[in-house]
């Protein structure tokens, strides 16, 4: 498709454009086209990314757009996540924090919450998952978001499931599984790292 681009254009300024003026018929999806949700992740060419946040006097004269890698195809951009999401499941990624109703604080000047603090803001948006060669040769492999969401529950002194979560992610199919390829640190668009994550897990999980 040819596109007149304008100042600030993004990829999925792109889309719409095409959308409106040239195939009714394409398929993409987003919803708040302000880089939070993670809806419109897809290959950028060959890079996974943020269509709403990659500028197109960024990019060269020919943009190729694709859909994520490692989930089926719905139509055109639009992948069937539930792959992705089983991964999550897999793995126990709810908080357990007791029977009591009383809340259990962390106190800021504890220093406790850095071990956390760069691994949350996950916005599911799959960039991750689509880049991990490992995803694409173990389909079973939980995946770098699902890990790195185990992470942040084992390093919060206030869960009590940490040695169930450990046994869930020390399979066949979890953390000794990555080869720190970091193809998951490169294309995090909220600056996550999940490879440290996994790699931390993996110090947690061979403690006595």
């Amino acid at each position: 498709y040819d596109v007149a681009v304008t100042p600030k254009m993004s990829v999925l300024d792109a889309l719409f454009d095409i959308l409106e003026r040239q195939d009714p018929t394409l398929s993409f999806r987003y919803s708040c086209r302000a880089q939070m949700c993670g809806s419109c992740a897809m290959l950028i060419d060959g890079r996974e990314g943020l269509a709403c946040g990659r500028r197109l006097e960024t990019l060269g004269p020919t943009v190729t757009v694709e859909p994520l890698r490692h989930l089926p195809l719905v139509k055109d951009l639009v992948v069937d996540m539930a792959p992705f999401f089983a991964g999550y499941a897999a793995v126990d990624p709810t908080f357990a924090g007791g029977d009591t109703d009383v809340p259990a604080l962390i106190p800021p000047s504890s220093g406790l919450r850095a071990a956390v603090d760069q691994h949350l803001g996950c916005i599911s948006c799959g960039a991750c998952y689509s880049a991990c060669p490992i995803v694409g040769a173990n389909p079973r492999y939980a995946g770098p978001a699902a890990l790195n969401r185990v992470y942040t529950l084992v390093a919060d002194v206030r869960d009590e499931a940490t040695a169930r979560r450990l046994a869930l992610v020390s399979g066949a199919d979890g953390i000794f599984s990555c080869r720190c390829a970091g193809n998951c640190v490169d294309v995090c668009p909220v600056n996550i790292a999940p490879m440290f994550a996994i790699q931390r897990l993996r110090r947690r999980a061979a403690q006595p």
